[in-house]
Formats: structure tokens, sequence, C-alpha cells
């Protein structure tokens, strides 16, 4: 009884903790099909194609997310009992459900396609932990195809429970899920040789943020200089041979080990242009935050779980806002590009103007600036000065499609049609299912590539119908 009303306890705790995500808005209909990550995450990529397809309103995502939360908060409450004290466990599945660290999660849908990898996972833990070996092992398979960083989930128990919770089963899952792993890192691996040095930097503020959620953000900037990185992967390295050899002995270092090496994984593996989902490395960092409370007075726990609450639910009502989040995101990554991109259409063009030039102050020469700037211009009616940085954009990268239509829009702007006309089709040529590029070419009469390829939405399709039919 004790334990069903502690995994009813977390799950409502879940869903409270992040109801204003309920009112997330539609986001702006993409310019190209989205890119569904089939290689490596084929269960997520369905999720994500049933939610295009079937063109679910944001609400009901934004629940269904909020639901798989609460049954992994309740999924935890019913595995820590057999490995905590139960103040520990109540603590640990409290944090859990609670913690301003998931609502990216849970806002970004690409994250959140993720999370029936931290539902498997947890049920795989579960199984084991009361010797239903082969249930455990289908289970765990199965949230490989929704998060390879889940394949750290057999070593970790190894680590928290010995061989006695899987014997040769968890052994020939760490292989078996290692093999997943190294798999999906072959997509990743371009994107990682230029972000790897960070790690450590990640992995010190994922700790910090698990124990004081304070300055959230849902593009932090992680770029340091790079002795300070170096610095940065030793205290990892020095704090994780510390919980190795504590772990031996205390809880709290093994623990906190799970959490470094679940970091590790998802770091290695981001789901989206750099994203990552914490729901699984979190499991084990509230663990680990609960085993540090656990001593203290129980008012200065239910003190610390009414904070994450409160965090909790100011941070998730800061993303029905998309100006709110992204202002917030470009205050605290100044030097970040991509806040500033993805903030810039939605602001007034002098504000987006002034945001991308100080974007431009602190970045590196991109095409993307180049084009972000040209396209606020073009609001600001600026057609000739748009012109001359779609030209920039362009000599950084001949093939930028976007800069192509951007400056095609200019030409246009300028009553030069043909001119128009000619960058259309080789935008086009480059990016044949670009929604804004066949719109525009459809309306001068240009002939249009074909479309077979293009896994266009629901909404994009009516979009170009509506546009076609009234040539």
């Amino acid at each position: 009884m004790v334990a069903l009303r502690l995994q009813t306890a977390a799950a409502l705790l879940a869903l409270a903790a992040f109801l204003p995500l309920l009112g997330i808005p539609a986001p702006p209909l993409p310019d190209t099909p989205p890119v569904l990550p089939w290689t490596s995450r084929p269960g997520a990529a369905g999720l994500l194609w049933l939610a295009h397809t079937a063109e679910i309103p944001p609400w009901v995502s934004a629940a269904s997310a909020m639901a798989l939360h609460a049954a992994n908060s309740a999924l935890l409450a019913a595995l820590l009992p057999a490995l905590f004290t139960p103040r520990a466990a109540a603590l640990a599945a409290l944090i859990y459900a609670a913690h301003p660290l998931q609502a990216d999660t849970l806002a970004l849908p690409f994250l959140a396609a993720t999370l029936p990898a931290s539902t498997l996972a947890l049920s795989a833990a579960l199984a084991f932990l009361r010797h239903h070996r082969l249930a455990g092992a289908g289970l765990a398979l199965a949230a490989l195809s929704f998060e390879p960083a889940a394949a750290a989930m057999a070593p970790v128990l190894l680590l928290l429970a010995g061989k006695d919770a899987g014997g040769k089963t968890l052994s020939w899952l760490t292989a078996a899920g290692g093999a997943a792993w190294l798999a999906a890192l072959r997509a990743s691996w371009p994107h990682l040789t230029g972000e790897w040095p960070w790690f450590g930097v990640f992995a010190l503020r994922a700790v910090f943020l698990a124990l004081f959620p304070l300055a959230l953000t849902p593009a932090p900037d992680l770029r340091v200089e790079p002795a300070q990185a170096l610095l940065a992967v030793a205290a990892v390295a020095i704090v994780g041979w510390m919980a190795w050899t504590a772990g031996r002995r205390h809880a709290l270092g093994a623990w906190f080990l799970a959490g470094i090496g679940l970091l590790a994984s998802v770091y290695c593996l981001p789901a989206d242009g750099g994203a990552r989902s914490l729901a699984l490395p979190l499991a084990a960092l509230a663990a680990f935050a609960a085993l540090i409370l656990e001593q203290a007075d129980w008012r200065l726990s239910a003190i610390y779980i009414a904070a994450l609450v409160l965090l909790s639910f100011s941070y998730a009502r800061l993303w029905r806002d998309p100006v709110a989040i992204g202002m917030e995101a470009v205050r605290l990554a100044p030097r970040l590009a991509a806040p500033a991109l993805a903030l810039a259409p939605r602001l007034p063009p002098a504000q987006a103007l002034e945001l991308i030039l100080e974007a431009r102050r602190h970045a590196p020469p991109q095409p993307e600036l180049a084009t972000a700037y040209g396209r606020a211009l073009l609001r600001a009616q600026r057609p000739n000065e748009a012109l001359a940085e779609f030209d920039t954009a362009l000599e950084m990268n001949p093939r930028d499609s976007a800069a192509l239509a951007g400056r095609a829009a200019a030409w246009l702007a300028l009553n030069q049609p043909e001119a128009a006309r000619a960058d259309l089709v080789r935008a086009l040529a480059i990016e044949p299912c670009s929604v804004r590029a066949r719109a525009t070419l459809a309306q001068l009469g240009g002939p249009l590539p074909p479309d077979s390829r293009c896994a266009w939405t629901s909404a994009q399709r009516r979009a170009l119908a509506a546009i076609t039919s009234s040539r």
C-alpha cells in the first residue's frame, strides 16, 4: 500500500509540475519535410511520423509526453525501494518527477519522442530486479529503438545491483547495447567531432543543475577555452574515479557514477541539432540527490521538492511563449548563433536586425546568419541591402538553397522576376522539397521539379496545393 501511494504521488506530481506545457502553441509551418532519425532511433522516428501524419494538436502531444513522464516517475518509485531505504526512494522519485530539467524534453517533440526509452528501460530494470529476465531483456532491447543511450541500462544495473539482478543476461544485453550504441554513434559522429571537447563542461553543468536547477535554458553555451575544457574533463574523471572506488562501499558513489555514464551516453548521441534529453540521466542524478538529502531534516527535503515544483511550473510557463523562451535562451547564451536564429523570425524587423547583428559579433562568419539578416532586411523593406546579405551567404556556401530563395525574394521586391526565377530554379535543384521556394516559383509560373521524394506533412501539402491551384 505504501509503495502504491508513492507511485501515485510521483505520477501526480509529474503532471502537476508541468501542467502549463499543455498551452504550448503550434510550431510554424516548416520549410522542408521533417528529417526523421530512422537509422539510430526508429521507434522515435515512427512516433514523430505519426504525429506529423495525423496532425496531432500541440496540447495532445504535450499531454502524451507528460503522461509518459508520469509513468516514468511511477516506475522509478516502484523500482527504487528494492535498492534504497523507503525515505531515500520517496525523495528520489519525487525529485525525478518534479525536476525542472525535464521541461525541455517534454516541450520539444523530437526529444519527447525518446521518452518511451525511459519507460521501457525502467520497466526492464524493474523486471530484472524481480527476476523476470526474459521480459527484462525484451524491454531493454525495445528501449534501444527509441534512444540508443538506453544501452547504458544494463551496465548501470550491473553496477547498482550486481550480477544477482540479471546474471549472464545483463552481460549479453551490455554487449548488444554497446553494438547498438556504436552503430548510432556513426550517425552522430560528424556532430560529435566538433562537440567532444566540451563533454566535461556538459557533465559538470548537468550535475550542478540536477542539485540547483537555476538559469535553465534549452540552448546552453558549453564552449570554453581549451584549457578550461581540459580541466572540466579532468574534474569529471577524478570525481568519477572517486565515485567508482566509493561505489564499492556506498550507494552514493555508485549512483553518481551511473549518472556520469548516462550523461556521457546522451552527450555522444544527441537527438536533433545537438539537443539532448536528460530524462535517463536524471533517474540516477535524482537518486544521488536523494541520498544526499536522506540524512537531512524532513522539512528541508520538503522545502527542496516544493522549490523544484515551483521552478518547473515557472519554466513550463515560459515555454508557452516562444518569444519569451527564445529571449531567455539568447540571454543565457549570447555567444551562440542558434538561439538568435530561432528567435529572429518572431521579432519585429528592427529588433531582429539588432539581435542578429549582436550574434554576428560573437559567432564566427556563417551563411545562416547572413541569410537571417537578409530576411530581416526584407521584412524591413530594405531589399537592396538584403540582396547584399544573400550574396555574402552564397559566397560562403554557393549551395545554400535558403540564401538563394531569400535572394529571389529580394529580386522580386526590386521588380526583377527573371532573376528571381533563375535563383528559385537553382534553389530547387539543391533542395527540391522547399515549400517556400516552390510556392514562390509557382506564383511566378515557373516549372516545378518532381516532388515524389518529398515526405511533406499534410499541412505542407495543403499549403502548396492552395498556391498551385491558384496559378
